[in-house]
């Protein structure tokens, strides 16, 4: 067994140590009681508190952990490819010069992506503890797990109404089980003027608006003159159609009115539209349910909901391969505009979307690994968590835009024209392009059930690291089942509550308000804090020696270790802290398609960013003033690992120091004497 040979590892003076003064006394003193000599040698502190340390070592239970590592690996994947792939990442190519979007974000995969899942791995494995719990090694820096959690509330929140989305969709695709869908052709009673079909219902005619004509954003062109000689403009009444400029689908109009009932604008919020809050609900229940008896049973879902999609995408592909027009589409998907990199905005979005897909700095990577056994291989799975999920938005590009060249093929319309942003990408151009293949119902459940599959996956991730870092941080709620399935319902209640905002009629640009600024510059900053709280203060040699403890010294001496220093270090943080600069510096108002959102809504937004980023800035204030002006305490003292920091195990806590007083005592001999370890 390997934690039988790493226990056989440990020096015989430390197993006298652990005997004398107890494992998790020792341990915890070590950390920093730490003392030398003229004469070269390290001692011990007296032990205080013992009947303190004999109640903790009371309390500690057994944590619940993955039944197999495939459990988790499965999980991790599940969590980490979600929504995005499908309707961010080929939206944010097209617009991002196609193929040359792909150099940026590969560059952060290397230099962001890899380095920040392979470290919440590593410190969510070490600790066992969710992010809330997990953050000890420099208390000072405890307020990054409360701003994941933050992040991770604004998320779950809203995310889970583009999933009520996909039930909605369902619904009506279930209803048209004999029949057509019914956003295959376009309804009088729905409809817009310049709506056209595959059938061309409405008998509209399509031109070349001309300068001599009055182009309007309604798609519709105007005789520019009255019969008077008098200049027309758009908001003039009485005009005169002479054809459509710009069409627009049936689904469209059938996503604004029927499923949306969309507002003209933010400020009109209209009335909730009762058939997205039951569609909530039922999102909201399976979400329950899958949490509700923790990891053995979402671990086992896992087999299902993370392959599951792969296979609908394979099937979509291969149909949508061979169909005509597709070549177009995939040759504007992976075609690349070079020029395009001189603009800051596409660096920018490929950050963000890496951290969206991956989910880094969440709090879930964390949340996952932290039921994992103390020797499971984290290394192994961030590399394949990471690759396997560049791989999965790229490969789900491939697919919507050969669906979006057939669209462009059918239609006569440009791939400018057709694309969408935003959920419009899901929930208007993909259900139109179903219409017109045969077995169009059968192709609209696949995708509209895959689409839930991949929400519900990241859902549970997400719901299962808020529930993890409360019950860390109260433990008497996992004291038994009941108390934490009031806890899972408490959580589920609240988040379904919030979600209610965006069931109004104006809910869908909220969507896009919360889409933009809670997963924006604040997560890169909190990222960026990562690195600098573990390499920095905490010290890579300090985290060398935790992560050798998990997966031994084959790995950690190996010569190809040192890349995650160099990128914990200075590269990450360096490239982090730039896209954050960046993204300063190049603000936009937030758009939406042609909609320009009002100034105050911008205001909001930014406010939620740093509602994010408070709860490391507000920890961070909390801390000085607690240790240092109240408790008078050294400010280096808040450098130092706290108690929780170890790992959950006497056996384990024993390998750990092991590591640290060999490395002690190394660089002791070589007269250097100021690691973290010697505070008091």
């Amino acid at each position: 067994m390997v934690e039988k040979i790493n226990y056989e590892m440990i020096s015989e003076s430390s197993k006298k140590h652990i005997n004398e003064f107890r494992i998790l006394n020792f341990f915890e003193k070590s950390y920093g009681t730490h003392h030398y000599k003229s004469n070269g040698y390290s001692e011990y502190s007296k032990i205080e508190n013992l009947d303190e340390n004999d109640k903790m070592i009371k309390k500690e239970k057994e944590r619940e952990t993955w039944s197999g590592e495939s459990d988790f690996f499965l999980s991790a994947l599940a969590y980490a490819v979600g929504l995005g792939a499908v309707w961010r990442f080929p939206y944010l190519c097209y617009k991002n010069g196609g193929g040359v979007f792909l150099i940026p974000y590969l560059i952060f995969l290397i230099t962001i992506g890899f380095p920040l899942v392979f470290l919440e791995l590593s410190v969510g494995q070490f600790t066992s503890n969710g992010p809330l719990t997990c953050w000890r090694m420099t208390p000072f820096f405890r307020g990054i797990g409360l701003s994941m959690n933050i992040a991770n509330s604004y998320l779950c929140i809203y995310y889970n109404v583009i999933l009520a989305y996909a039930v909605y969709f369902l619904y009506y695709t279930l209803k048209s089980v004999t029949g057509n869908l019914p956003w295959e052709t376009c309804k009088l009673e729905w409809s817009s003027p310049n709506c056209l079909d595959e059938h061309n219902t409405l008998n509209i005619s399509r031109i070349n608006c001309t300068n001599e004509f009055l182009k309007c954003k309604n798609g519709i062109c105007y005789q520019k003159l009255s019969f008077s000689n008098e200049t027309l403009n758009c908001s003039s009444s009485g005009l005169i159609s002479v054809g459509v400029w710009k069409s627009a689908f049936p689904s469209q109009d059938f996503w604004d009115k029927i499923i949306l009932e969309k507002s003209s604008s933010i400020d009109e919020t209209g009335h909730l539209v009762w058939q997205l809050v039951i569609a909530l609900f039922i999102s909201w229940l399976c979400v329950y349910f899958m949490v509700l008896n923790g990891i053995k049973v979402s671990g086992k879902l896992v087999y299902f909901t993370s392959i599951f999609p792969y296979f609908v995408l394979l099937i979509l592909g291969i149909r949508g391969w061979t169909l005509p027009g597709a070549y177009e589409g995939i040759k504007y998907f992976i075609y690349p505009d070079l020029s395009r990199l001189k603009d800051y905005t596409v660096w920018t979005d490929a950050a963000v979307q890496l951290f969206f897909t991956l989910s880094v700095a969440y709090g879930g990577l964390i949340a996952l690994s932290s039921y994992n056994t103390f020797h499971t291989n984290i290394m192994r799975d961030a590399i394949m968590v990471t690759i396997s999920n560049c791989l999965t938005s790229i490969f789900a590009g491939f697919v919507v835009f050969a669906f979006i060249g057939y669209l462009s093929f059918k239609t006569g319309q440009s791939i400018n024209d057709v694309i969408q942003a935003g959920q419009g990408l899901a929930y208007v151009v993909y259900p139109f392009a179903v219409t017109t293949i045969n077995g169009s119902v059968f192709w609209a459940f696949l995708f509209f059930f895959m689409m839930l599959v991949l929400g519900l996956d990241t859902m549970m991730a997400s719901v299962e690291t808020l529930v993890t870092s409360i019950l860390d941080g109260f433990p008497f709620l996992k004291e038994n089942s009941l108390r934490r399935k009031i806890t899972v319902t408490f959580i589920c209640f609240i988040l379904f509550v919030g979600g209610l905002i965006f069931c109004f009629q104006s809910g869908t640009y909220w969507i896009e308000i919360f889409d933009t600024f809670s997963g924006n510059w604040a997560i890169l900053l909190i990222a960026c804090l990562e690195c600098i709280s573990v390499s920095w203060f905490y010290g890579f040699e300090n985290i060398k020696n935790d992560i050798t403890a998990m997966l031994g010294c084959q790995l950690t001496q190996s010569k190809y270790f040192a890349f995650w220093k160099i990128m914990w270090a200075y590269v990450s943080p360096l490239v982090l802290f730039l896209v954050c600069l960046f993204s300063w510096i190049n603000f936009k108002s937030l758009m939406l398609n042609d909609y320009v959102f009002p100034v105050w809504s911008n205001i909001v937004g930014n406010l939620l960013s740093l509602s994010t980023l408070s709860g490391a800035v507000i920890w961070s204030i909390f801390s000085v003033m607690k240790t240092v002006i109240i408790e008078k305490k050294p400010f280096k003292s808040l450098f130092v690992p706290d108690m929780g920091w170890k790992p959950l195990k006497k056996e384990h806590c024993i390998l750990v120091n092991e590591l640290h007083e060999k490395e002690f005592r190394q660089k002791l001999n070589e007269g250097i004497t100021n690691q973290v370890f010697t505070f008091k």
